[in-house]
């Protein structure tokens, strides 16, 4: 086992520091926490005693060893975690959006053909509202990576719940030509004058999903930007933005 460095000071970083050595390594007794932890025998039973009066943790009968409780796994339980993807993509489409202006947004395509906004850089969106599984640019890109068989399933399953407007774009072809369009710029599907564009990505957790990139002030340069971004988005993070095979329309 790798010693950690001793945390700075302060009792709610020495309580996370036991916690998450308990949960990692538990049942564990206090002299490993200490050792684990480089924190001292009085701070490691202190945290302990503060853990066990929130009912995270208790000491086992007998031997002393400290073990997380079930109140703590129903509380992680319960909790609202972000996709592992989303860790990945956050830190660097937030240094790429700060750095370049742009608003970024994350989306997944989740089971039953739910496409859902997860997380955005602007405070503004309300990422409960549903996405368009026809005319959104999101969509679009996602779909621009997916086989055809893939992409009819999921039409048909949604248009079961579509207006009359949203059904028609799916009969008529005007959804495969904005996939084929989409396919041809490189898997980026633009809307609005090209001052947003989205990109896909299909990674090692089989999740489909895109990364919005969105101009905060109009600018001539606008696509040039976006498409800079978008390409550093793909070569810093190539395990999530991994190559699919390209897939045409017969």
């Amino acid at each position: 086992m790798i010693k950690k460095e001793a945390p700075q000071n302060g009792t709610a970083t020495r309580a996370f520091a036991v916690l998450e050595v308990i949960l990692k390594n538990g049942p564990i007794k206090p002299k490993q926490i200490c050792e684990l932890t480089g924190l001292g025998r009085t701070a490691v039973h202190r945290s302990i005693h503060l853990l066990a009066e929130q009912g995270w943790v208790r000491t086992q009968l007998g031997d002393r060893a400290c073990i997380a409780t079930y109140q703590f796994d129903q509380l992680a339980a319960d909790a609202n975690f972000s996709q592992p993807v989303q860790d990945q993509i956050h830190p660097i489409l937030k240094e790429l959006c700060t750095a370049h202006y742009l608003h970024g947004d994350i989306a997944f395509l989740f089971s039953g053909g739910n496409i859902k906004l997860v997380e955005s850089t602007d405070s503004k969106i309300d990422i409960k509202q549903p996405i368009s599984l026809v005319s959104s640019d999101i969509t679009i890109a996602i779909f621009s990576i997916m086989k055809p068989e893939q992409i009819t399933r999921l039409s048909t399953i949604a248009m079961k719940s579509m207006d009359k407007e949203e059904s028609q774009e799916i009969v008529s072809g005007g959804l495969a030509k904005s996939i084929v369009k989409a396919r041809r710029e490189g898997n980026m599907a633009w809307a609005y004058n090209d001052s947003i564009v989205s990109i896909p990505f299909y990674d090692k957790t089989q999740l489909y999903g895109a990364v919005r990139l969105r101009q905060k002030y109009a600018s001539s340069t606008g696509r040039q930007t976006l498409t800079y971004v978008a390409s550093e988005l793909r070569k810093r993070l190539k395990d999530v933005f991994e190559s699919v095979e390209d897939i045409h329309f017969r």
